[in-house]
């Protein structure tokens, strides 16, 4: 006896829910019959992702090799939350490339400025850190205070949104400060972009000319050293990822980078995420970015 996939995929994604409601449990497969059975169509798929945790999902997905794409409400408008901060280390590299400014000039950490989530900046308060260690903070820890300081540093939120245009990206906006960016009202279109517009812009500053070699190195090590890292739960043993996450309000959740494969493999995702429920402290969706990382994988490999 085998396994039947598209009976399997209905079973697993059944038995998720029940975990969802707090009835964890292992789950052993029941033996079928039919292994030719085809899969249902992966937008049918995300579908059933997006019913189990009443959430929305945004996917965009390239393989940076082959040009296979995924898509799914990939031009809907998600609240970005952190993944700004990719654009915001971008921007402050492509400024020290310019010789603007110097990676290793210090920024005063204003004790009265410290925001929640501040893990390597709040123990400096009162003292100064460096630029390349506060883009280190922003994009391994996502530390909040760094990010207000380096935004001060380029000129604010607006500099995000022209920067976001200066390589391509027409659609992401900033236009407030950690961590009011944050609340993700379903329709305000502050802080928002789509999934297809920002990973179009983060392969344009970790493959593209915006940054030179050295600077865009840089770059993906810091996003290759992060932390918090949802993808990563979803990928296959030995690959791993140059990632920024964000989450926020309406359990915002993203994560959104290149995924690098064992032999070699380049594989743009932008996974956005919220619920379709209307409150605010919705539990963040973490694990459905793992999930829908593991779904898109295979038809982005060629595999499915």
């Amino acid at each position: 006896m085998t396994f039947s996939r598209r009976r399997l995929l209905i079973a697993g994604a059944a038995l998720t829910a029940a975990a969802a409601c707090g009835h964890k449990q292992p789950y052993t497969p029941p033996l079928l019959s039919d292994p030719a059975e085809p899969l249902p169509p992966l937008a049918d798929r995300i579908g059933l992702l997006e019913k189990r945790d009443n959430a929305l999902i945004g996917l965009y997905g390239l393989n940076l090799e082959s040009n296979a794409t995924v898509a799914h409400r990939d031009n809907d408008m998600f609240a970005m939350c952190s993944t700004f901060k990719a654009y915001l280390a971008a921007r402050v590299l492509q400024k020290a490339q310019r010789g603007e400014l110097v990676m290793t000039d210090t920024l005063y950490v204003d004790p009265a400025e410290l925001q929640p989530n501040s893990p390597i900046s709040e123990p400096k308060a009162g003292g100064r850190l460096p630029l390349d260690e506060l883009c280190r903070a922003v994009l391994q820890r996502s530390d909040n205070t760094a990010a207000n300081m380096l935004l001060r540093a380029i000129g604010g939120p607006p500099a995000i949104t022209e920067f976001a245009r200066s390589i391509g990206d027409e659609r992401t906006r900033l236009d407030r400060w950690e961590i009011e960016l944050n609340s993700a009202l379903p329709g305000d279109p502050r802080d928002t972009t789509t999934p297809r517009a920002f990973g179009g812009g983060i392969r344009a500053i970790l493959t593209g000319d915006v940054l030179d070699e050295a600077h865009r190195r840089q770059l993906e090590d810091w996003m290759r050293g992060n932390v918090t890292s949802r993808m990563r739960a979803g990928l296959p043993p030995g690959w791993t990822s140059a990632d920024k996450t964000g989450s926020g309000d309406f359990a915002s959740t993203n994560d959104i980078g290149i995924v690098f494969g064992s032999n070699g493999e380049r594989i743009l995702l932008a996974v956005m995420t919220r619920t379709q429920s209307d409150d605010p402290k919705a539990p963040a969706l973490g694990q459905l970015i793992a999930d829908v990382t593991t779904l898109a994988l295979p038809t982005l490999r060629g595999l499915a």
